[in-house]
């Protein structure tokens, strides 16, 4: 079971992800064109390992389906259970902060879609993608997650 986070706790762990995801990206970010989408960016998709709050571990063992995000680069997000199309939905890229987080706060890499009634999460999310040497990480922490503990999502990359 996770300690309910301070807003200041939250916010440092936010700021060391993102500092560190910023260090694994291929390109320095000022180079990136304006339009860059890191998560559409290869053909492929993100496996989800689990979701983590203050409740209990969701997961593909515990939801019995297994669960792959596919964004693709017309901001077409396609959730797959199993393998087998379950919805397609728009999502977008922004930065930002999280408004119920208090102040100083920095500036997040955010996307925004519906979330699934069976994986809950906020609407807006932030995102870390990670490249270590045993392949890419995404992560993704609701925007409430400085105030109830919210859900962490994990997923890996890969290539189709």
């Amino acid at each position: 079971m996770l300690k309910r986070f301070t807003s200041a706790t939250f916010l440092a762990v936010i700021c060391l992800t993102n500092m560190a995801a910023l260090c694994c990206r291929p390109t320095e970010p000022g180079n990136l064109p304006a339009n860059f989408d890191v998560l559409a960016q290869d053909q492929g998709y993100w496996e989800w390992e689990r979701n983590v709050t203050e409740g209990p571990v969701v997961s593909p063992t515990t939801t019995g389906f297994s669960r792959q995000l596919v964004f693709g680069a017309d901001g077409q997000l396609t959730i797959r259970h199993n393998g087998q199309v379950q919805s397609q939905i728009s999502y977008q890229l922004s930065t930002g902060t999280f408004p119920r987080c208090g102040t100083p706060q920095p500036v997040f890499s955010l996307v925004t879609f519906t979330p699934e009634p069976q994986v809950p999460n906020n609407e807006r999310k932030s995102y870390t993608v990670e490249s270590t040497p045993a392949g890419r990480t995404l992560s993704l922490i609701g925007e409430d997650a400085c105030v109830d503990g919210g859900y962490y999502e994990s997923y890996t990359w890969h290539e189709e």
